[in-house]
């Protein structure tokens, strides 16, 4: 592990993992996001005893390093507890219940619809095409059902820490700005015109025969039952985004942010640190994840057996991997000194096609062992 602060801190990624009911893994697209939120639950199993690593859009060696099916991958559904073949290879400890979930928004709406309808109203709503679509309509449906998904969790104390990998988008604050976002569009006109409570002109509109004939008769009944029906879980909704605006600022929750020694990963955790300090949301931790480590020597073995022009080969490799590595801590170092109150913790950059190999180096780098 190459930590770039001096002494564990009052406020250290280890003394996180022990304390938080929650830690929230943001940061940009392409800075491994969701293999360092499994590796900070992986280094959790040293300080907590129930652990849920709730990851959105996984990587094949990481689902397959999990033991996920294809099928699992693709329903999402309850957190699957870790197999104890899994946990063996991983080094956590038997008594640890480690569970992974994989976030479906379409899985969890309808979680919300069973808590808010009755079942009559929530199978006449799912019936609908309108519904099937609903996840692909709403910007943002993604981020509020993994906030659904993880509260509800925290309410029934199911686990010791939840670590949330959130979901890919172009700025990693777009995370943040989900409830919101849909909080505004709930209470928009646009959307009052089209999911009306009673009484409202655009539902005597309805009424007219000339609409039922412009849009045909299956068409037209399917549309007035969804904006119905939806009506009532809008207000659900519009109360949960209250709740959840307010959810990143609880001291059960830290957000941790995951940057890699690039320039432009840089800049941007730079513009999310700015834009939660607004918010007056606390960073509270960062990973520099993908830090070139330096090539190690050829032996005197292998050495021998290597002609002249492979040795010089060799040597120009060990000299550019030297300076890649030397470039790459200096952005971490950098980094410490941008953030002096925030611990900074660099994860190296690991190339082996095991999950469990990235996994646990990863782990090593937060929590030695």
């Amino acid at each position: 592990m190459k930590k770039v602060s001096g002494s564990v801190s009052k406020n250290s990624i280890h003394n996180l993992l022990k304390d938080k009911r929650c830690i929230i893994v943001c940061g940009g697209g392409g800075v491994g996001k969701t293999t360092t939120a499994a590796s900070l639950a992986l280094a959790a199993t040293k300080v907590r005893k129930r652990i849920l690593v709730v990851t959105i859009d996984p990587a094949k060696r990481l689902a397959e390093a999990f033991g996920f099916s294809q099928k699992a991958l693709e329903q999402g559904g309850e957190p699957i507890l870790l197999s104890e073949e899994s946990k063996l290879k991983l080094g956590i400890d038997s008594e640890v219940s480690f569970s992974v979930g994989i976030l479906n928004p379409k899985y969890v709406l309808s979680q919300v619809v069973e808590q808010t309808l009755s079942k009559e109203q929530g199978d006449r709503l799912q019936k609908t095409m309108l519904y099937s679509q609903l996840s692909e309509m709403v910007y943002g449906l993604q981020e509020y059902t993994a906030y659904e998904w993880v509260t509800r969790m925290i309410q029934n104390e199911e686990y010791d820490l939840i670590v949330l990998d959130t979901p890919p988008s172009f700025h990693a604050k777009d995370f943040f700005l989900v409830p919101a976002k849909i909080k505004n569009l709930m209470e928009s006109k646009v959307f009052q015109l089209f999911a009306p409570k009673k009484g409202t002109w655009f539902k005597t509109m309805l009424s007219f025969g000339w609409i039922e004939k412009l849009l045909g008769e299956k068409v037209y009944r399917e549309s007035r039952m969804f904006l119905e029906t939806f009506s009532l879980l809008r207000d659900r909704i519009l109360e949960r985004c209250d709740l959840l605006s307010k959810f990143f600022t609880q001291k059960e929750v830290a957000v941790i942010a995951v940057s890699t020694p690039e320039s432009s990963a840089m800049f941007e955790l730079d513009g999310l640190d700015q834009f939660l300090r607004e918010r007056k949301i606390q960073l509270e931790g960062i990973i520099v994840n993908q830090v070139e480590q330096a090539a190690g020597r050829l032996s005197e073995e292998l050495a021998s057996e290597l002609n002249d022009v492979m040795k010089e080969k060799f040597k120009k490799l060990e000299i550019h991997q030297q300076k890649r590595s030397e470039k790459a801590m200096l952005a971490v170092q950098k980094c410490q000194t941008r953030y002096p109150s925030i611990e900074v913790i660099s994860a190296p950059m690991v190339y082996d096609p095991d999950g469990f190999l990235i996994l646990k180096q990863t782990a090593e780098s937060i929590i030695p062992q």
